[in-house]
């Protein structure tokens, strides 16, 4: 079995990569075989075929691509030994066969979840949402009437009335000064009562962000 030659095109980019691939295919017999992404942007094309055909081919590659920037280098294994073409094909296979992300691997499981339900489960919501035993709707009369006594007894109105409610400020002065400017900054923009625009919230100092803070919350 006659060896194969393996021609080596490296460029920086995936652009450059596909521009030289291109190149080499048209200028020669040659088969690409894999573009290897490598660290800060480094590509390999990997083209193969019989020894004259792939110089042929990186030869054409390297002239039109020699003065640009993206242009790295070349080189042209004339007879590959087997444990290297081995080498090329198991990583090319291994790429192949990478697994996906755990992310897109979350996706696909519940993509193939069937959205219905199984007769079974249709049962068993079914029988969940039946009318309670009597011993359960004693229970729910029960409930009532305690709720309808608490009813009751709740104070009317004016008993209501009479009840005063202590006054707690939407803010604490003590909580606001320990809260840096871009905090408060956020808060105030959130209060349209604030007595200050936006413009001056943008430019307000702590002090000041604090102060009008806790004008709006004892006007509150």
């Amino acid at each position: 079995m006659a060896k194969r030659a393996l021609g080596l095109i490296e460029v920086r980019g995936y652009l450059g990569a596909v521009v030289a691939a291109d190149i080499a295919v048209k200028a020669a017999n040659v088969s690409i075989i894999n573009i290897e992404k490598i660290k800060s942007g480094l590509n390999t094309v990997h083209i193969t075929g019989d020894v004259g055909a792939v110089k042929a081919a990186v030869a054409a590659a390297v002239a039109e691509l020699e003065n640009k920037s993206f242009y790295r280098g070349s080189h042209v294994i004339a007879s590959m030994d087997e444990q290297t073409e081995k080498l090329i094909r198991a990583e090319k296979k291994l790429k192949k066969e990478e697994p996906l992300p755990v992310e897109e691997r979350a996706i696909a499981v519940e993509q193939a979840v069937p959205l219905a339900q199984s007769k079974e489960e249709v049962a068993i919501s079914a029988n969940l949402v039946a009318s309670p035993e009597p011993s359960e709707r004693t229970e729910l009369v029960n409930e009532e009437a305690t709720e309808t006594t608490e009813i009751a007894e709740m104070p009317t109105s004016i008993e209501v009335e009479a009840i005063e409610t202590p006054f707690v400020p939407k803010f604490s002065q003590t909580e606001l000064e320990k809260l840096k400017v871009v905090k408060l900054r956020s808060i105030a923009y959130r209060e349209k009562d604030i007595q200050l625009s936006k413009k001056e919230i943008k430019f307000a100092n702590k002090r000041q962000l604090v102060q009008a803070l806790m004008e709006l919350s004892r006007k509150e």
